[in-house]
């Protein structure tokens, strides 16, 4: 059982690890192929450096520089579902961001 708030966040970022990324991705009906490893990745990369989730428009820059430069955040929402930076940090083990609600 992993340990996660009442929004499915997890209480403790330590707990996470690709399996449990699995469970949470499929508890919001995600299945995790390699596009979603490597933005997941990529978001855990920037939240080591700063601190806290990239807001939408930092995500997608990040995604089209490092991964995909024609990726929309269509695409995104079409990976993670309509709450995309939410359960995109939901899945990757991070803190709910700031500015989702």
């Amino acid at each position: 059982m992993i340990d996660r708030d009442h929004e499915g966040f997890l209480r403790n970022p330590k707990d996470w690890d690709p399996k449990v990324a699995i469970a949470i991705a499929a508890d919001l009906g995600v299945e995790l192929g390699p596009d979603h490893q490597e933005i997941i990745q990529l978001l855990r990369q920037y939240y080591s450096t700063f601190g806290l989730s990239p807001p939408s428009r930092v995500l997608l820059k990040l995604v089209q520089r490092d991964i995909d430069p024609t990726f929309s955040s269509i695409q995104l929402m079409k990976l993670f579902g309509g709450r995309a930076r939410r359960n995109l940090a939901q899945i990757a083990g991070l803190p709910k961001p700031s500015d989702c609600d």
